[in-house]
Formats: C-alpha cells, sequence, structure tokens
C-alpha cells in the first residue's frame, strides 16, 4: 500500500524521486563544462602540432640575411675602383661572375646546402645586364623561394649602367 501511495505522489517504489540521475536534462554547468574541456583539448593538439611541425618550416633567418650582405660587401670591396662609391670594374666584375658555381661558393664562404643568387639588373628591375655579351648574373635561379637579400646600387666604370644599376644578392 505504502508503494501505491508513492507512485500516486510522484515518488518511484524505492523511496526517491521519480525523475532519477539517468531522466534529468543537460544544465547549464554540464554544458560550459563540456564545451570548456572541448576548446582546451583541441587547442592543446593544435598548439602542440604546430609546435612539432614549425622548425620543419622554412623561413628566412639571420644568417641568410648575414650571407647575402657578406657576398655583396665581397663584391663591392673587391671590385671597386676607388673612384667613387660603388664604381665597380665591370671586366673583373664579368670574369668574376663567370666563374663555376662551386668555385663562388668557396670564395664567398658558403656552405654547399646554401643556395645564392647574384644578379645585376637595371634600376627598375625590368632586365638583367649585360657586360661583354654576358648576362651579369651567376648562382642558382632565383624562383621567388624565401631568401635573405641585399640589395646595393652600384655603377660600372665602362659606363655600361647609366646612370645606375641594383646589386641583388639573395641566398637561402
Amino acid at each position: 500500500m505504502v508503494d501505491r501511495e508513492r507512485r500516486q505522489a510522484g515518488e518511484s517504489p524505492g523511496g526517491g524521486s521519480r525523475l532519477g540521475a539517468a531522466d534529468r536534462g543537460q544544465t547549464l554547468h554540464d554544458y560550459t563544462v563540456g564545451i570548456s574541456l572541448f576548446i582546451i583539448t583541441v587547442s592543446t593538439v593544435l598548439v602542440g602540432l604546430f609546435g612539432f611541425v614549425g622548425p620543419l618550416s622554412t623561413g628566412v633567418g639571420s644568417e641568410e640575411v648575414s650571407q647575402s650582405e657578406r657576398i655583396s660587401t665581397a663584391l663591392v670591396q673587391n671590385l671597386s675602383t676607388g673612384r667613387q662609391p660603388n664604381e665597380l670594374r665591370a671586366g673583373l666584375l664579368t670574369t668574376a661572375l663567370s666563374r663555376p658555381e662551386t668555385q663562388l661558393r668557396t670564395r664567398w664562404g658558403l656552405e654547399r646546402s646554401t643556395r645564392f643568387n647574384v644578379t645585376f639588373t637595371t634600376l627598375n628591375g625590368s632586365r638583367i645586364v649585360t657586360g661583354g655579351g654576358t648576362k651579369l648574373a651567376a648562382g642558382s635561379n632565383y624562383e621567388g623561394n624565401a631568401a635573405g637579400s641585399t640589395a646595393r646600387i652600384v655603377q660600372f666604370d665602362d659606363g655600361t649602367c647609366r646612370p645606375a644599376c641594383r646589386l641583388t644578392v639573395r641566398t637561402w
């Protein structure tokens, strides 16, 4: 009789409320805790993934920039006429740039894995300057890679570049 009265009053026969823990709905607190844990888990996984992949990505470091500066400085200092700032001897420059890439790499102190490109262009960059019938460029073809870059405005003693040319050195 007691059980029947409890059922009519909305209680379960075991003495508890009719709505047990399995029957109650999700509260705002449950939802907030669940979403917070999900966001923290996803964030941790993404940070770990990017932290793991980050060192593998290639970018321009200070080493590449300093190498390009060193090459441009060596070219200007070693091939300068001494009459005007940044005026280069065209004959010596043509000879220097016509050397094999391995000799240039050794001359400028570059590692075998370092790729470089030395190019003399017009000031607006529309074309590569030629000296003695050869293009004044050396090294690997630059295809828009991330690279350390140094540019200088130079002149040649034979009047090839009037008023001036742009020396661009890239290392990657």
